[in-house]
């Protein structure tokens, strides 16, 4: 079944390969520099390679803004995200898939009765805003480099062409690539808490994680849309909105291409981390907005002249209104599935209130005075949860956030045996192994109660002082955690308890 619901997934993948091929090789094609057939071939690959190496990076932000817990939830929101691409294609307009499947996922939170985590939202907006400007000003200034080096290079027309078309080509795959790593969050990162995948283990001891297979049938159905129907968008990008040259075509398509590298690079944010600099957020971006942020600087480096204002607009209004026609779409959707197909969307997630829970709240610096209505009670809803939070008025958004990730149950049990046994487990140092040792056998009702014991037990399981000279670290722990957490799951469970409020 899990393969089934995975299938709007795919139908996204095969959306964003149809629309954003185009950003990445459409210059290229119409001016007659590189044959479609090459421009698909190249840019399958390369967008299988950068989702396989590199697109674990954005999905994760993706999933702090709305962790979809659920497989039919999951298939909802990717379909409605699908949907609202593909009628954007209809009209040949290149939309943003990144602002697609955000609008699609507030949506699910709407419905379900969550709190959007507005830092994450905040990162993504701000990425929409930054990606065409910080494009714009790459190709404006590779516009006067170009134009520099040519003027004094007297190259033969028939050099200029040759290098014009190889420098289409490998800045195209690096594209592709930076497409691949940024863009697979936009096309399967909603699946990864439902992933139908399991690891396996090949010959000589080889392991596949279940993450990367979801993100090669990802990667694979981006690259059916691009062969099957990106011709069709190519035209809107690379001649409606301004007319390009090859040199320019290549310049626009090298602006892209570090914009997405920029935004969409584990390894680039690591490497940022270990020499103390400030890392770039990984977030899903939009290519189609780096390429018209691209295209426009060239236009304003000629003089601004022969932009086609009226086309830009009517982009930049699909960027507008296709987070929210996914948004609505989703959340209509999600009632239908859930309602008349009777599919569940949502996981069901307790949460309670007992004396651990508000400890741990006042630990994070949440004024339990104003938790008195919260205390003693079981929530069986997130919805039910929300409702008696909405009332009170002296929380703000983000202590709001933080009760119910706290009081949130997710019961894991530590079986020590079972976790030597997982594939990828070798992560872990021989001192963690120790400290998960020692609480062989015990259960526990929320992630954070495992944490605080595994930290007091060995130094090796605490978490270093916020900051650039540490975050590598800290990323690293995190995701140790995580795998820790998956792998510890009790997936049924019930909890008796008084007070229940449904």
């Amino acid at each position: 079944m899990g393969f089934i619901f995975l299938s709007s997934g795919l139908l996204l993948g095969w959306s964003l390969g149809a629309n954003d091929h185009g950003n990445i090789f459409g210059a290229a094609v119409q001016t007659r520099m590189v044959k479609f057939k090459y421009a698909a071939f190249i840019a399958s690959v390369f967008v299988i390679l950068g989702a396989m190496t590199e697109g674990s990076g954005a999905s994760a932000t993706l999933n702090r803004l709305g962790s979809v817990n659920a497989a039919g939830g999951a298939f909802t929101v990717a379909l409605a995200t699908a949907i609202s691409v593909f009628l954007m294609n209809r009209i040949k307009i290149p939309v943003s898939t990144s602002q697609a499947i955000v609008g699609a996922v507030i949506g699910w939170n709407l419905f379900v009765g969550l709190y959007t985590d507005y830092t994450s939202l905040a990162n993504m907006v701000t990425s929409w805003i930054v990606t065409p400007i910080l494009a714009g000003i790459i190709s404006i200034v590779l516009f006067f480099l170009f134009d520099f080096y040519l003027k004094r290079a007297r190259l033969h027309l028939l050099k200029m062409d040759y290098l014009n078309r190889w420098g289409l080509l490998i800045f195209g795959a690096f594209g592709a690539y930076s497409l691949g790593a940024n863009n697979i969050a936009n096309v399967v990162g909603i699946f990864i808490p439902v992933s139908p995948f399991r690891d396996v283990t090949l010959f000589h001891g080889l392991s596949i994680s279940g993450i990367s297979q979801l993100f090669f049938c990802g990667a694979l159905f981006i690259s059916v849309g691009i062969y099957t129907y990106s011709r069709k968008v190519m035209s809107t990008v690379s001649g409606d909105l301004f007319k390009l040259s090859p040199v320019t075509a290549l310049i626009v398509v090298i602006s892209e291409s570090i914009v997405l590298f920029l935004f969409g690079s584990k390894s680039l944010q690591t490497l940022l981390l270990h020499m103390h600099l400030p890392p770039i957020p990984l977030v899903p971006i939009s290519s189609s907005q780096a390429v018209i942020g691209a295209v426009m600087g060239v236009g304003i480096a000629k003089g601004g002249r022969n932009i086609h204002y009226d086309v830009l607009g009517k982009v930049s209004l699909a960027w507008v209104t296709s987070p929210v026609i996914a948004g609505i779409l989703s959340f209509v959707m999600l009632f239908v599935v859930q309602n008349v197909f009777e599919q569940p969307v949502q996981m069901k997630t307790t949460y309670i209130f007992d004396r651990n829970v508000l400890m741990e709240m006042n630990g994070r610096g949440i004024d339990l005075d104003h938790a008195t209505i919260l205390n003693g009670h079981q929530y069986l809803t997130a919805r039910a949860l929300k409702s008696n939070l909405d009332l009170i008025t002296q929380y703000n958004h983000k202590e709001k956030l933080a009760i119910m990730q706290v009081a949130a149950v997710d019961k894991i049990r530590i079986d020590y045996t079972f976790l030597r046994s997982q594939p990828d487990m070798d992560r872990f140092s021989a001192e963690q192994w120790d400290a998960i040792k020692k609480l062989d056998g015990k259960s526990y009702l929320h992630d954070w109660q495992l944490q605080y014991d595994l930290s007091r037990i060995s130094v090796s399981w605490m978490f270093r002082v916020k900051g650039y000279k540490n975050q590598v670290y800290n990323n690293d722990l995190s995701s140790k955690y995580k795998m820790l957490y998956a792998n510890c799951k009790i997936k049924k469970h019930e909890i008796p308890y008084a007070n229940e409020i449904r």
